[in-house]
């Protein structure tokens, strides 16, 4: 199956299950979920706009990871309420989402600027870097949140701390898988 019929059935199956959550946090009454789903679909569509009209490609399963990571926040975490039913289910989305985020962050950041870097070793820590600096980003966006809202997404310096720590292994992970997949 070629690049551009894969994308579409995954932006297809994306766009159902955004279209389903955002249903379901109005229905629930949790509006700030259902401005995170609508600002988190525009950004998807935004990438695949800058990526068509800068003719770039990232790989297919990097996009899907991202996918399946956004869906695990915002329809299985949010919607359906795991964050709050499951001690270790945010501590494995970081994990994921530093994981699946550096990958793509690195894939776009190398086909849009010229490589200069080249061996094996900067690559591994300049994915894992770009993951563990997300990760932070990520921690003060929820802080954001929490402060401007009535969202409740961090749960004490403990939550944060394992947050960040499971930032920092899904970022390693990233950067130790980024020798086989970019090599």
């Amino acid at each position: 199956m070629g690049y551009n019929n894969l994308l579409v059935i995954m932006t297809i199956i994306f766009s159902l299950v955004i279209l389903f959550t955002g249903i379901a946090v109005f229905k629930k009454k949790k509006y700030n979920f259902l401005i995170e789903n609508i600002i988190t679909y525009i950004f998807y569509l935004i990438f695949l706009i800058v990526q068509y009209k800068l003719k770039f490609h990232v790989m297919a399963f990097i996009i899907l990871l991202v996918l399946i990571t956004i869906i695990g926040n915002n329809l299985i975490g949010n919607c359906l309420n795991v964050y709050n039913t499951s001690k270790y289910y945010d501590r494995f989305l970081h994990a994921l989402g530093a994981f699946s985020f550096s990958l793509f962050n690195y894939s776009i950041l190398t086909k849009t600027t010229m490589l200069t870097i080249h061996p094996k070793l900067y690559v591994s820590l300049f994915v894992a870097s770009i993951g563990i600096s997300q990760g932070c980003i990520y921690e003060i966006y929820e802080f954001v949140l929490d402060s401007t809202t009535n969202s409740y997404n961090q749960h004490g310096l403990k939550d944060t701390n394992f947050d960040l720590i499971s930032d920092v292994i899904g970022s390693i992970i990233a950067g130790i898988v980024s020798i086989s997949i970019f090599f």
